[in-house]
């Protein structure tokens, strides 16, 4: 594929988590900007200060917004951001409307807790990654993949070295989980009793696994931070195709919606779409 992207939002600081909402409209995250906001009628609006950093985001069952707050933290060519102050990192949810509670702050693990990216699953409960102590990234600690309930209430499910970081839910109902620091995308049978042992997936040729989705044919596609290219997977983990994105454009994560691939990009602080004519994949809770 190339790299003929629609520039739709620029001036963006650090974005991530986009979900796209129908006609055009794409909520998603800016971590250094703190905040959590929407594209629509080509120009972009706050629906929320959050402070610390707005990492991952999706839609809830509720019709309200659940993110991954960092606690203020992003890196990139730039170097690293902290906030000031920079805090412990939670589960918020805000509605469409901008009104913010947060929802799970009692995280599991020895602290900090650094949220990261979420997704709902069959069983309604909202699961994340939480990289742990990468502010301090030469003692890396493992991080976790964690299970929250609707009353936010937290399990730890697993430990994966090496900072876990995008999350979802695939066509065979397992959960797949990107693992930055190893490239590899590894795969989990899902139940109530907690995940299997991880199996390989895929390992990515370039740069490292930040966000992914899925389309409804089942193919995978992967952001590359800190590597400027997307990568597409078949349900088998085949690499069938890729594209390179310009030098420190940094992709972080991306969605499907509206016959597009839309992708926020951190580096050059913009939201971008590719004609994907391929439907998204359908996300928990309206995954039939």
């Amino acid at each position: 594929m190339e790299w003929k992207p629609e520039v739709l939002a620029t001036g963006l600081e650090f974005p991530e988590g986009p979900i796209a909402m129908g006609d055009g409209e794409v909520v998603f995250t800016e971590i250094r900007g703190q905040r959590l906001s929407r594209y629509k009628n080509a120009s972009v609006e706050t629906i929320a200060a959050t402070g610390g950093g707005t990492n991952g985001a999706t839609l809830g069952p509720d019709g309200a917004f659940y993110v991954a707050n960092n606690g203020g933290l992003t890196s990139g060519p730039e170097g690293m951001w902290h906030a000031d102050p920079l805090i412990n990192g939670s589960i918020q949810r805000i509605t469409p409307e901008g009104q913010l509670t947060e929802f799970a702050t009692d995280l599991p693990g020895e602290l900090p807790n650094r949220p990261n990216d979420l997704c709902f699953g069959p069983d309604d409960k909202l699961y994340f990654t939480d990289p742990h102590n990468w502010e301090d990234i030469a003692h890396l600690k493992p991080g976790r993949v964690d299970r929250c309930d609707m009353n936010g209430n937290v399990e730890q499910l697993a430990e994966i070295k090496a900072f876990p970081n995008g999350i979802g839910f695939g066509p065979d109902n397992r959960l797949y989980v990107a693992e930055s620091g190893t490239k590899h995308i590894w795969v989990y049978d899902c139940s109530e009793s907690g995940l299997s042992e991880p199996e390989v997936f895929c390992v990515i040729p370039k740069g490292y696994p930040d966000g992914f989705c899925f389309d409804s044919n089942g193919t995978l596609i992967i952001c590359g931070s800190m590597g400027d290219q997307i990568t597409f997977y078949d349900r088998t983990g085949k690499l069938v195709d890729q594209v390179d994105t310009p030098e420190h454009s940094e992709p972080t994560n991306c969605c499907i919606g509206d016959g597009k691939l839309y992708i926020t990009c951190s580096g050059s602080g913009e939201l971008v779409a590719l004609d994907y004519s391929v439907r998204a994949l359908a996300l928990y809770p309206g995954r039939p």
